[in-house]
């Protein structure tokens, strides 16, 4: 037992220290405070697809940390209905699992393996965000992270590299042993609008790359000023691309404690269920 507490204790101290951007603004103080999109209470449910070698996937099956399994089915026979439902709980200093970051949980909803937490940048500089990472969402760690530096403006430049580990290793998006560096370049491209689950949204486009050893990854993701990274569409170096958009949005729920989010979920299921 104490092994296995140590032998993942070290796994989630090696995942925290790799995911450190050297050019991201991180405040000392008013971590959640001066948040103006990912505020206490708000719920961002997403959407998502698979695509490999032109068909359309959905996952019928995903499992994280530590089994990490998942299976895929054609989009026209999914009966799972999986969403990724990504909750803002009330602040516990104690609980962050990124210290300075807002602390957020993602579920896999109606799949219930586990509740996964991550941390997200808010502030006057930068808007930056862990995707979601169980099971087959690994995948979305060898791609640059949705990250966008303020003011806004098209044609802005930046870049920054992070190390991951081959934790994140698979033969379907990217195979590596041992460290893998990535170098990322973003660029603020374009102003658009962009239909999502929530109506017409005004967005810029940052498309970004991510530079490695074992070939390049691309991710392009849509920004809007009120409801934040609303679309992201990845390329894995091996060619499998992911999608995910914003479906619905909703605010001032009671994410106080985790009884409050297990008893959400728990709603979730059941109205699957019935």
């Amino acid at each position: 037992m104490r092994l296995t507490k140590l032998l993942t204790f070290l796994l989630l101290a090696q995942i925290s220290f790799a995911q450190q951007f050297n050019s991201l603004y991180i405040e000392r103080k008013n971590i959640d405070a001066n948040n103006l999109i990912y505020q206490t209470g708000r719920l961002f449910v997403f959407d998502y697809e698979i695509i490999e070698n032109d068909k359309k996937y959905k996952l019928s099956y995903n499992e994280g940390y530590p089994n990490e399994k998942f299976e895929l089915a054609y989009i026209e026979t999914d009966t799972l209905d999986l969403k990724i439902h990504l909750l803002v709980p009330k602040p516990n200093k104690s609980e962050r699992t990124n210290k300075k970051q807002t602390e957020i949980k993602y579920l896999y909803c109606p799949v219930f393996k586990s509740i996964n937490g991550t941390g997200i940048v808010e502030n006057e500089k930068n808007t930056w965000i862990h995707p979601p990472r169980q099971g087959f969402f690994k995948a979305l760690e060898t791609c640059p992270f949705p990250f966008v530096t303020l003011p806004l403006e098209i044609g802005k430049q930046w870049n920054d590299k992070m190390k991951i580990s081959d934790h994140w290793s698979n033969e379907k998006w990217g195979a590596w042993e041992k460290k893998l560096m990535l170098s990322y370049n973003y660029k603020i491209t374009e102003r658009t609008v962009i239909e999502t689950g929530i109506g017409n949204l005004d967005c810029y486009v940052i498309e970004s790359s991510a530079e490695s050893r074992i070939g390049e990854s691309r991710l392009r993701s849509y920004y809007s000023e009120k409801y934040g990274f609303v679309r992201m569409e990845y390329e894995m170096v091996t060619g499998l691309k992911v999608n995910i958009w914003l479906d619905r949005f909703s605010e001032n729920n009671n994410f106080n404690d985790l009884q409050h989010i297990i008893n959400y979920r728990n709603e979730q299921r059941n109205n699957r269920l019935q």
